[in-house]
């Protein structure tokens, strides 16, 4: 199970009471920079493509749908690729493809997720399970077109979860100009704390909590790490 979040959700009420601070992707507990990690990437003329999060990087990308991945059967998938998420201790399988909304017909999901048409096109990303725990694997459903008026109020575009554990996925635009979606912020939330976010673009950047435990850290940075890979 993923570690408690107690100290932080109490410091992030404290901080937000204290400067009257209602909406919680401006909570300063993850966009610090003590939390935040640099992005690189090298796509040199003789290397391929290669990113980095801080400690976590890729591999390069195969296009195409991995041996095993649970998209394997699907019917409709464009846009996909693969690649490896690394840090020093473990390595993590990521599968990265786009799907239309009736692929998980029969799947259910949280009352919060964002209601769209059966042929609405949606970003999954399969992270596979890591070493301190081999049985636990994630994926991330997310909207693929988002609109910028949820972006102006950080709204649900998507899910990242596993059997057990669940983070929402919200958007934001707060680092650009208010109706634009120039610069997709995405912030994953653990029980309603901010735990992680993305901002895409020309240049990203990226917060990834340091209090987090260590497994969901890496599942985190190698799912924003997908996310800088799709096609732009």
């Amino acid at each position: 199970m993923i570690k408690s979040l107690t100290g932080i959700a109490a410091t992030c009420l404290l901080l937000m009471a204290g400067c009257g601070v209602t909406k919680t992707s401006k909570a300063p507990g993850l966009y610090s920079s003590a939390n935040e990690l640099a992005v690189k990437t090298d796509d040199g003329w003789f290397s391929a493509k290669t990113i980095s999060l801080g400690e976590y990087s890729t591999s390069s990308r195969t296009n195409g749908v991995q041996s095993g991945s649970p998209a394997k059967q699907w019917k409709n998938v464009s846009d996909a690729f693969y690649f490896t998420g690394k840090n020093a201790g473990s390595q993590l399988p990521v599968q990265v493809l786009s799907t239309p909304r009736i692929t998980f017909s029969s799947r259910s999901f949280p009352g919060w997720f964002p209601v769209i048409g059966n042929d609405a096109p949606l970003w999954y990303i399969h992270v596979g399970a890591n070493a301190a725990d081999p049985l636990k694997s994630w994926e991330l459903i997310l909207k693929r077109n988002i609109a910028f008026l949820e972006l102006n109020d950080n709204k649900p575009i998507g899910i990242l979860r596993s059997a057990a554990d669940e983070l929402k996925v919200t958007a934001h635009n707060r680092y650009s100009a208010v109706n634009s979606a120039d610069k997709i912020c995405y912030e994953f939330q653990l029980k309603g704390i901010p735990v992680a976010a993305l901002l895409t673009g020309k240049e990203p950047r990226a917060w990834l909590q340091k209090e987090l435990d260590p497994a969901l850290r890496e599942t985190l940075a190698a799912t924003m790490l997908g996310l800088l890979f799709r096609p732009q």
